[in-house]
């Protein structure tokens, strides 16, 4: 299978780390990398057992950072996830490990180890109680015995020049002084790692909290934008989300801050989900005709056997034989009187017709091409709270809507200024979803900007069949009569409808009067949500 480009890109930053990643050795640093990818994808290498204090931190440091609750299934989810994961990571380790070793405290006695190390030994023959003496004030007793070297080294040497020594006392005199030396090495070194570890445990520790508010914050943020998503028909899990990163996170940081702010509006989108069960029906009239043979006994169109009866007329002749005895003949009056007399019975059928009314109700849903829509929505600080929610709710309403037909949206808020956002592609981008939630309700108003941006628009090829929604209070002034004259001339010539729906008992009629339709909704009142997804059907038809 082709690797896409961002495996490539992560393959990069993997070989990147590994050649210049300036912590332990190059084969330690591939380790780190194959155990890395395991944690990713597990079973990918096979790792070797390795005794390295530096390695085996960075080892349970990556384990305790792929415990995080939800990390790896978003890491094992999501490419983008995956490639910035790593790069934040295999940046941690590589300052976390520069930090930590810069900062070394013990710089100055490094230092000195390695100056003492080089140092020759007849020029240590003339120096040496200086060593004794220093790691007596930095070194316990119990951690190396200074006093036994000082007693050795002034037996060996005493203040005898590196001539006056015999060859036997130099060589006893460097073996000291090596073993000493690498006793020194030894604590130094478990001095600088216990060191390095603690400042890594710190950095470590940061990151993880880092890495952890990242993963609670786009699970968050996958929740707080999932009721509108779900409500649009959008698919949480579809590509388009799992091509997210955490960079998005600062993307939307206010929509984070406002959280229970869009619990609210999600319980209102709640409210208008139920009052959109109601289910459109129509009713039809229809008539059934049916034909069928049916009998008819009056008419004598042929015999179809005998039956017992007091016509005469059709008498059998035996018995009319009854008739010719005197001793009979009563026998046939009874017979005739209890209409007992054998007689032919003829049939005939005939076609009939006949006509059924049935009601029929039919549920469906409307096919036919419709136009576009231009939303206005006031955002001004008159409309700050429950009217702020109602509309957004509405402008869901009608997206959704949009995107059921197949019709275009563009949004227009407007306070004293106008942001503009063109919906047609709100169900291929969470963008557009979380830029809608995050309109502002601050300033004064000022419609008329609205309305020239509406004009505008509806010169245009994509929205000049729209119809035009205004949501607001409608607690404005007049609007600019260049602007009306531009709506009378889309009303008249265009026949584009320009509805508004008022959220308040305060709205100015003078602006009110030149819409076509109004709805008027108090805020306040119990049932609002259904009143107004009832109000849509209008928009439906239009």
């Amino acid at each position: 299978m082709a690797k896409t480009d961002i495996q490539e890109q992560l393959e990069q930053e993997y070989q990147r780390f590994i050649e210049f990643g300036g912590l332990l050795d190059r084969q330690m640093r591939r380790y780190l990398v194959h155990y890395l990818q395991n944690l990713i994808a597990p079973g990918r290498h096979t790792i070797p057992e390795l005794n390295d204090q530096y390695y085996l931190y960075f080892q349970r440091a990556l384990d305790s950072l792929f415990s995080i609750p939800g990390l790896l299934g978003l890491a094992q989810g999501n490419e983008k996830i995956t490639r910035q994961l790593v790069v934040d990571i295999l940046r941690w380790l590589r300052k976390s490990f520069e930090k930590a070793r810069l900062q070394n405290p013990y710089e100055d006695e490094l230092q000195r180890l390695e100056g003492w190390a080089i140092t020759p030994l007849h020029v240590f023959a003339r120096r040496w109680p200086g060593l004794p003496a220093y790691l007596q004030t930095v070194y316990p007793r119990e951690e190396i015995d200074s006093q036994f070297y000082q007693d050795r080294f002034r037996k060996f040497i005493g203040d005898r020049s590196y001539e006056e020594m015999g060859g036997e006392a130099k060589a006893h005199t460097e073996r000291l002084l090596h073993d000493l030396l690498a006793q020194w090495d030894a604590r130094l070194h478990a001095k600088i790692l216990e060191f390095q570890l603690s400042k890594l445990d710190e950095e470590q520790e940061a990151f993880t909290a880092l890495v952890e508010k990242k993963v609670e914050e786009y699970e968050k943020l996958h929740e707080l934008v999932a009721p509108f998503s779900d409500y649009l028909g959008w698919d949480m899990s579809r590509d388009l989300w799992e091509e997210t990163s955490f960079d998005v996170l600062e993307h939307y940081n206010d929509l984070l801050e406002d959280e229970a702010s869009l619990k609210q509006l999600a319980d209102l989108l709640g409210s208008m989900r139920e009052a959109e069960i109601e289910i459109e029906e129509e009713t039809f009239e229809r008539t059934i005709i049916r034909q069928e043979w049916k009998v008819d006994e009056t008419a004598r169109a042929e015999i179809v056997g005998v039956h017992e009866s007091d016509d005469l007329n059709n008498l059998l002749s035996a018995e009319a034989s009854l008739l010719g005895d005197e001793d009979t003949e009563l026998l046939f009056l009874k017979k005739y009187a209890d209409k007992n007399l054998m007689t032919f019975r003829y049939e005939d059928r005939r076609l009939v017709k006949s006509e059924d009314q049935l009601t029929e109700v039919h549920q469906r849903v409307r096919q036919k091409e419709k136009g576009p829509f231009i939303i206005c929505v006031d955002t001004s600080e008159s409309m700050n709270g429950r009217p702020e929610q109602i509309a957004k709710v509405l402008c869901m309403g009608i997206l959704k809507m949009a995107i059921q037909e197949n019709r275009r949206a563009y949004l227009i808020n407007f306070s004293r200024g106008i942001q503009t956002l063109d919906l047609f592609n709100i169900a291929d981008s969470i963008d557009e979803i979380a830029a809608f939630l995050r309109m502002s309700f601050y300033g004064g108003t000022d419609v008329s900007l609205a309305l020239y941006e509406t004009i505008r628009q509806l010169r245009t090829n994509d929205y000049e069949d729209a119809d035009v929604l205004m949501i607001s209070d409608f607690i404005m002034y007049k609007i600019d009569d260049d602007v009306l004259r531009d709506i009378r001339y889309f009303q008249q010539n265009k026949g584009t409808q320009f509805h508004s729906l008022t959220l308040s008992n305060e709205a100015n009629p003078e602006v009110l009067e030149f819409f076509d339709t109004n709805w008027v909704y108090n805020p306040k009142e119990k049932g609002v949500i259904r009143e107004l997804t009832a109000g849509l059907k209008v928009l439906r038809g239009a």
